[in-house]
Parts: structure tokens; C-alpha cells; sequence
């Protein structure tokens, strides 16, 4: 994966809460230096978009005075049906010719005008097809959807300096902690409105892609069937599985999970017809929506597939006594991705 030795720090904008870290490599993991946590403004995104740029601003300016960050060189993580991340096999080509021949392959796959898009590749180190071709990760997002995540990172008065996606962030903070994999390893991470699914094989990500699935679906089922507010449905979804919660939480919940596990599925399906026979042997799962009761259990049974939880702390070590334990603990499951971010090399793919 992409590690510095240089710090960088990692903002992980998501539809509930924004993630700030600021990590040091060591010999043998990293250390915590600083880290934040702060609620989303309310409507401020939708899917992974960001709708008010200014108003995001002002919640990354807040918390970045009031944990007093220094570094304002920042690494920025995408998600969201704007950003796609597809493997691709295409004949070999001169170094100097793959992007104008990546946008050319691009073009066949992806949902938007690729004079409206910004493209990267990533040249993977194994060869999954024909052994003239040779196979690359290519990251493609909307330029629209790119300026308000810099808007909002500028008015912050931060320095854009490396955008990244959260899947490939992910991927950086599984192998600090676990080393490459010998087998496909999918990753989840389920977020309010997004699930990010990777699929991780020999220390490159083999595959990509942003479910449109997460908490709000379960909040939103509740809200809309039981004529409640979606503060009051949220309570609920967290209360469901206590005796003085109303049976019909659980009806509703049920519906959602079906859903939701439907919706894994098929993108488990779409990777496998893909994958030239490169199973998935077993799942960690992450993500604030992981919490929700019932899911990882629902999906395991209904998926046939290991699922574990992934465990940022195996190698990355807070530095002081102010990032307690029993905090770092309790924030475990909505760290991964701020964590892979602050992980970044500067100037590096």
C-alpha cells in the first residue's frame, strides 16, 4: 500500500461525522498523535456529496482548532457513486501512453462523460488474464464533486494535498495491521448512507466498489412505517433489541436487513463473475452501521461467510495519555478510514 514517514493529516468527510488523525510511522506500526471527531452538519451531504461546502468548512475548522491539529497539509477521502474504482486488463503500452489509453478504456465503463471526470491508475504487480496484457486499478471522479470537497478543505483554511478514496484507505490500514493477504479478503465498511466493499489479494486491491446501503435505511424504515420523527426512529433503531421497545422495531428492522443484504450480495455476485476465480475466503467488517444489531450476523448466515471485525489497533498505538484506551476503544469502528488517509505518501499514487 502507500505509506509516509512524512505526516499528512487524513480527513474522512462522511454523511455523519467527520474524522480527523494525524499518524507517525514506526518500525512497527504507527502511532496516534492526534485525532477528532466531530457530527456532520445536518444535510450538508447526500451519498458521499458534498451539498454545502461552506458549512462543512466551519464543522473541519471547529474541530481542527479545538484539538489544536498544526499539519494543514491534508490527504481528503472520496466515496460515493461520483467515484468509481474498477480493475481493468488492457494490452501493454509505453509509460508515457497508459493515461491517454486508460481515459480510452475508461470511457467503455464509466456511467459519466469522461471530459467531466478526473482519472488516475494504479498498475497492479500481478497479472490475473492474458500475460500480454497487463492489469491496473483506475479511479475515476466527477470534477463537480471534486471541487466542493477542495471548497470545503480551503475555506477550512487546510491544503489540499493528496485526494484519495476510502476504499484504498481501507486497504492501508488493514495491511499495517495485518500484512498482505495470501488469499481475497474482502473489507465493509458500513457507513450512514454508503457501505464501502474492497477485496484485498496479495497487498493490492483487486476490487472496489460504494454500495448505496448503510444505517440511514434502517433509521429511514422505522421513520417512515411508524409515523415517528427520524430522531425518534434512530432511538429506536438503537433501543430495538430492549424489552420496552415496540415488536413491530423489530418487523422493520428485518426489512431493512433483508434489504441491505440483498444489496451485498449482488456486489459480492458482480466481483465473483470478475474475479477469475479468486474466492473471497473470509470478511472483516468496520464502519459505524457494523453496530447495527442483528447486521454482521444477518449477513453471515444469509452470505455463507466468515465476517470479524477489523481491528485498527493491532499496529497503530495512541502516543499519549490524552487518547485513553477505553476512547480509542469505543470510536474503534469509525477510525479505519481517517487512519489509512494519514497514512498517505506525498506525491505518490
Amino acid at each position: 500500500m502507500f505509506f509516509s514517514s512524512k505526516k499528512i493529516l487524513g480527513l474522512d468527510i462522511g454523511s455523519s461525522s467527520i474524522k480527523l488523525a494525524e499518524l507517525t510511522l514506526t518500525n512497527t506500526g504507527a502511532t496516534i498523535d492526534n485525532f477528532a471527531f466531530i457530527q456532520s452538519p445536518p444535510s450538508a451531504l447526500s451519498n458521499g456529496e458534498i451539498t454545502d461546502p461552506l458549512l462543512v468548512a466551519e464543522s473541519i475548522k471547529s474541530i481542527y482548532k479545538e484539538k489544536g491539529f498544526k499539519n494543514k497539509q491534508t490527504c481528503i477521502g472520496l466515496s460515493g457513486t461520483a467515484v468509481i474504482v474498477k480493475k481493468i486488463s488492457m494490452p501493454e503500452v509505453d509509460s508515457k501512453n497508459i493515461l491517454e489509453q486508460v481515459r480510452y478504456e475508461a470511457a467503455q465503463y464509466l456511467p459519466f462523460d469522461i471530459s467531466q471526470v478526473t482519472i488516475d491508475y494504479h498498475k497492479l504487480s500481478f497479472k490475473s488474464g492474458s500475460p500480454e496484457n497487463m492489469d491496473l486499478l483506475i479511479v475515476a471522479a466527477q470534477n463537480e464533486f471534486i471541487l466542493n470537497y477542495l471548497q470545503s478543505v480551503q475555506q477550512a483554511g487546510l491544503k489540499p494535498a493528496i485526494l484519495d478514496v476510502n476504499s484504498l484507505a481501507l486497504a492501508n490500514v488493514f495491511e499495517i495491521n495485518y500484512g498482505k493477504t495470501s488469499e481475497p479478503i474482502a473489507v465493509f465498511n458500513f457507513g450512514s448512507t454508503l457501505t464501502n466493499f474492497l477485496v484485498l489479494y496479495q497487498g493490492e486491491v483487486i476490487f472496489s466498489r460504494d454500495i448505496p446501503v448503510g444505517g440511514f435505511h434502517f433509521t429511514n424504515e422505522i421513520c417512515k412505517n411508524m409515523g415517528v420523527t427520524f430522531d425518534e426512529a434512530e432511538s429506536l433503531k438503537i433501543t430495538q433489541s430492549q424489552q420496552e421497545a415496540p415488536e413491530e422495531t423489530r418487523t422493520f428492522m428485518n426489512i431493512a436487513l433483508d434489504y441491505v443484504t440483498e444489496e451485498i450480495r449482488n456486489s459480492i455476485d458482480f466481483y465473483a463473475a470478475t474475479s477469475n476465480g479468486l474466492s473471497i475466503a473470509r470478511a472483516y467488517h468496520t464502519g459505524g452501521a457494523s453496530l447495527t444489531a442483528g447486521l454482521i450476523d444477518h449477513l453471515s448466515d444469509s452470505l455463507k461467510l466468515s465476517f470479524e471485525p477489523l481491528n485498527p489497533f493491532i499496529n497503530i498505538h495512541p502516543r499519549n495519555s490524552s487518547l485513553s484506551g477505553t476512547y480509542m476503544q469505543q470510536v474503534a469502528p469509525f477510525v479505519s478510514v481517517v487512519f489509512g488517509l494519514a497514512l498517505r505518501k506525498m506525491g505518490e499514487k
